[in-house]
């Protein structure tokens, strides 16, 4: 925010009147800590002008810079020339200043440079490297950061590494950085922000019993380590021990639940089924006054139309402000998982008239409506327009929706063609989409036995259920032999099909 033209002038009269250094510096520091840049930037500029600046107002005015990223790029860019120019590039609180800049600014090259110029590094300037590496996205060059380090490191160089290790899935690498954390800084509960670095690498690499282990030690807690305990059981299917961990934190009462921990515990009662649940979640954004739209407003669309209340769905769409291409995508999946093909088709029609451009998941989601309603010619429309029209190429799960609307209108010739035509790698998922068909349908048993042999001797990979499928389909045309002998295979080969489980709420 701009200083107002008489700010200003009281600014610069109060600047002409301080010569010394240190108290403007002092100022700089509570503005930069009072999140105000923009502030902080015009003193800096006047301090420039009049000289009364020191090694010190560097720093202030690179972290000011880093906070109005990217729109302070340049700025950040002049501050390190009159950095070089002023010879303060020595000093090692300007060099680490200039690693975390640019490090925000993502600009990993200027970050090595930077750190390359420090003739010893402290553990501020190892940490900022690490953070920087890990938050580009090279996480091996992060781990080789931090195995390199000639200085001890503290909580936050664990927490800036942990990171890496979830995105690498390194879960031995990370419990020894654990490890390493309990013999150095003491037990848990000594540092907060570390727990919760640690539990979020345990829930990252899938360790749920270590993460509710390490939950239940931790001497402390705040909003986000419920959040990532909750929002971890709901990624990894455990939707139940979700909304345990939920109600566990409701009844704890000392710590309110957040935007992230209701649209996770949503995302667990989508799972179930759980409808009266996920109403009284529904409640808790208006108790915790927290605005339904957005990630909200996409996250209740998709529970409600998960648990058949389509009504319901229909109105928070409704509801939600700035639709985006994730809401319209999930209306049109609510619709279209519902048996509602031609509302689907209409929403699609209606978000293109609103300018929202498809994409892959979009037309996803369409073409799945038009199998479900068995509108063969609208669908094949959309999925020639797919390429056509919008340049987007056609993925598996795209002719896979497409083989099962020719199958569910009985065209078993056309849906097998396709199959045969598909330029991506057919995938068993294809494949079981014609199976599923053929066999719900009657096709004859000589057409039967031709695909049933081309999907388990061909190089397509498919689970046990599509072993359980094929053996399915030759019992029920008398071919016994031939179904006890995929049985045999499936043995074999050490192939289970999983069970599946179904939810339903009544009254």
């Amino acid at each position: 925010m701009p200083l107002h033209p008489l700010e200003l002038g009281q600014v610069q009269a109060y600047l002409a009147k301080i010569s010394k250094p240190n108290l403007l510096n002092s100022l700089l520091r509570t503005l930069t800590l009072n999140q105000l840049p923009r502030k902080v930037l015009l003193i800096y500029n006047q301090m420039v002008q009049l000289s009364s600046h020191d090694h010190f107002t560097y720093t202030y005015a690179l972290k000011a810079a880093s906070l109005l990223l990217p729109n302070a790029t340049h700025k950040g860019h002049e501050i390190h020339a009159r950095v070089l120019k002023s010879g303060h590039h020595a000093d090692l609180f300007i060099q680490n200043a200039l690693i975390n800049f640019y490090s925000s600014a993502a600009d990993v090259a200027s970050v090595r440079r930077a750190f390359a110029g420090i003739a010893r590094p402290d553990v501020v300037s190892w940490t900022s490297l690490v953070s920087a590496l890990a938050r580009s996205g090279r996480e091996a060059e992060a781990l080789a950061a931090f195995a390199s380090m000639d200085a001890r490191p503290n909580p936050m160089t664990l927490v800036s590494v942990l990171p890496a290790c979830s995105r690498l899935k390194g879960l031995n690498l990370g419990k020894s950085i654990h490890a390493f954390g309990l013999r150095t800084f003491g037990g848990h509960g000594s540092n907060l922000i570390l727990d919760n670095a640690i539990l979020e690498m345990y829930v990252r690499c899938g360790d749920l019993v270590a993460a509710r282990h390490l939950f239940g030690e931790m001497a402390g807690r705040d909003v986000v380590s419920w959040t990532t305990l909750i929002a971890g059981y709901a990624r990894n299917q455990s939707s139940e021990e979700a909304i345990a961990v939920f109600s566990e934190m409701l009844w704890d009462g000392e710590t309110a639940p957040n935007e992230a921990t209701l649209v996770s515990v949503l995302r667990a009662c989508a799972s179930l089924g759980a409808l009266r649940f996920g109403k009284c979640v529904h409640s808790c954004f208006f108790k915790n006054c927290i605005g339904v739209d957005g990630l909200v407003g996409n996250a209740l669309v998709n529970f409600y139309a998960k648990c058949g209340d389509v009504g319901m769905s229909g109105k928070v769409f409704t509801g939600i402000s700035c639709r985006d291409l994730v809401s319209w995508c999930t209306m049109i999946w609510g619709m279209a998982m519902n048996g509602r093909g031609k509302q689907a088709l209409q929403l699609f029609a209606s978000m293109l008239c609103q300018g929202v451009r498809p994409d892959g998941l979009a037309f996803l989601a369409v073409l799945s409506a038009c199998c479900h309603a068995g509108l063969v010619d609208q669908g094949l429309m959309i999925f020639r327009a797919m390429s056509e029209v919008y340049g987007i190429m056609p993925q598996k799960e795209h002719y896979t929706c497409m083989v099962d609307a020719y199958g569910r209108a009985g065209k078993l010739k056309e849906a097998e063609s396709l199959v045969q035509g598909m330029p991506a790698e057919i995938d068993g998922h294809a494949w079981g989409a014609l199976l599923s068909s053929c066999s719900l349908l009657g096709g004859d048993k000589v057409e039967s036995e031709s695909l049933s042999g081309q999907v388990l001797e061909g190089d397509v990979s498919v689970g046990g259920g599509m072993y359980a499928l094929v053996s399915n389909m030759l019992a029920s045309g008398g071919r016994w032999e031939s179904s006890h002998s995929v049985r045999e295979l499936m043995k074999a080969r050490r192939i289970r099909k999983i069970a599946g489980c179904s939810w339903i709420e009544l009254h």
